[in-house]
């Protein structure tokens, strides 16, 4: 699928459009995408740092794009998810990088990394499992 097929399979979900995060690549490999910070998204209003949830949901949704790139064929089912909170994500745009460690017939676990301007300072790591139906 090209990036634009990708970006609208994830406006088909409502709480997709609601973070509003960008598929910015895909290859074979892994996904990336970024997210601008809106107020919806601040969770501590005096530093103006990101939600946690809402960094957890931004990884979880390109973990899920990175199982099925095709949800017509195959929607993917989170079952288990571990989040590592390393530091504050601060105003400014959050990335996310998804690589699928292991894929087999009924499962997926897919590792996340999210990052704002070093990607060798992340923010967030997560591990997700996802059942394959």
């Amino acid at each position: 699928m090209t990036l634009e097929e990708l970006q609208a399979q994830c406006a088909r979900v409502p709480f997709f459009r609601f973070i509003d995060f960008t598929i910015t690549n895909a290859d074979d490999d892994a996904i990336f995408a970024s997210m601008e910070q809106s107020n919806r998204h601040i969770g501590n209003p005096v530093i103006g740092a990101f939600h946690g949830g809402i960094t957890a949901s931004f990884m979880e949704a390109i973990a899920s794009v990175s199982v099925s790139r095709n949800w017509d064929i195959l929607l993917p089912k989170p079952i288990n998810l571990t989040i590592d909170y390393l530091r504050p994500a601060l105003a400014g745009t959050l990335f996310t990088k998804a690589t699928i460690s292991k894929k087999g017939r009924r499962m997926a676990s897919i590792e996340t990394v999210a990052w704002q301007e070093d990607a060798k300072k992340p923010v967030a790591k997560g591990l997700f499992h996802f059942l394959l139906v």
